[in-house]
């Protein structure tokens, strides 16, 4: 547990961090910057591995079983639904991959995706440079479902084993 809330806090504090650095270094001077970017991107990290934290706590309690469905794996994802990056809880079970949103999001619409209906599991960027994002190919062209996860390659594995024991 301390080690996910490390390392969520440091790939979300670091970039920011810096990114806060050069913006504050290019207004008040690059000693300014240095020490506003470290501080910013610690207190930004903490924040951020705090809300994951929480988060994955709740919808750990409230999460739905998957019915006579043994899960294989689950956790806290994001879902990119018409624009809007939409938090909540990815479940893979056998037959499908389901996401549920956490309810604080614009468009809370569950995801229910049958392994049959899905060719291929993509890794993929988040922003185009955070290797965290899960693409889903859909069968017969009907598009792409993408998700950030924590674990990608656990979550791409499991879903080929999946899809090569459906076919």
């Amino acid at each position: 547990m301390k080690t996910r809330f490390i390392k969520n806090a440091t790939v979300t504090g670091v970039p920011f961090g810096i990114l806060a650095g050069i913006a504050f270094g290019l207004q008040d001077g690059m000693s300014a910057g240095i020490l506003s970017g470290i501080v910013c991107g610690l207190l930004f990290g903490i924040c951020i591995a705090g809300f994951n934290w929480r988060q994955r706590r709740k919808m750990a309690g409230s999460r739905r079983e998957s019915g006579e469905e043994e899960i294989l794996l689950q956790g806290v994802a994001n879902h990119f639904c018409h624009g809007e990056g939409r938090g909540g809880w990815l479940t893979l079970t056998k037959g499908k991959l389901s996401f549920r949103s956490h309810g604080k999001n614009l468009q809370n619409q569950p995801v229910d995706i049958d392994l049959s209906e899905i060719s291929e599991a993509l890794p993929v960027r988040t922003a185009g440079i955070i290797p965290n994002g899960l693409e889903v190919v859909l069968q017969n062209d009907s598009g792409t479902e993408r998700f950030v996860v924590c674990g990608r390659k656990e979550w791409l594995r499991k879903i080929s084993e999946q899809l090569r024991e459906t076919k």
